[in-house]
């Protein structure tokens, strides 16, 4: 497991799977460390992010997975949105972006 980085807010890695995993809150201290985690992880494979234990989105934290989902689509492939909490799915529907990503154990 390699750790990205934390702060108080968030901790995100990249598990041994290559899932980069995100614990906590994604706002505007948060946002960049899990984009330099997705920036990280991009390739012809989707990238998989674990949100199970993302207690709050924000507009910022939506900007990085927006722009990872733009920049996947680019290259042919998608980001999978692994676990994604209740205040994650939340987010996405209001702003109506859910159907940029695929959606992976998701209570919905």
């Amino acid at each position: 497991m390699e750790e990205i980085g934390r702060n108080e807010s968030i901790r995100v890695v990249i598990d041994e799977a290559g899932t980069v995993v995100a614990e906590g809150d994604i706002d505007l201290a948060g946002g960049p460390l899990l984009e330099a985690a997705i920036l990280r992880r991009e390739s012809s494979e989707p990238i998989v992010i674990d949100l199970e234990k993302v207690e709050f989105i924000d507009s910022s934290g939506l900007r990085s997975l927006l722009g990872a989902s733009r920049r996947a689509s680019d290259r042919g492939t998608n980001v999978v949105l692994r676990r994604p909490s209740t205040g994650v799915l939340r987010l996405l529907s209001i702003t109506g972006t859910t159907d940029q990503f695929r959606l992976e154990d998701a209570d919905q």
